[in-house]
């Protein structure tokens, strides 16, 4: 468990300064409005090598989050 707690840890501070790190959508143009428009209305770009390694990043916690809450119940179903 502690070895998966280790790499739960590490994901999820790299999941934030990854996220940290994209640029906005619209940060580009600024604070008017001008080119803003066409590009929130736009066609979306291409997914980016840092969406994807945000993606894989993701994946991992999820299945990470899943494994520690199932280590943590013991794989007992909760009682209600």
């Amino acid at each position: 468990m502690g070895f998966i707690l280790t790499i739960h840890v590490i994901v999820c501070i790299l999941l934030v300064a990854m996220i940290l790190l994209q640029v906005g959508r619209g940060a580009s143009t600024g604070a008017s409005f001008g080119g803003g428009v066409r590009t929130f209305f736009g066609p979306s770009a291409a997914i980016t090598f840092l969406g994807k390694v945000i993606i894989v990043l993701v994946v991992i916690f999820i299945v990470t989050t899943v494994i520690l809450s199932v280590l943590a119940t013991g794989g007992k179903p909760p009682k209600i």
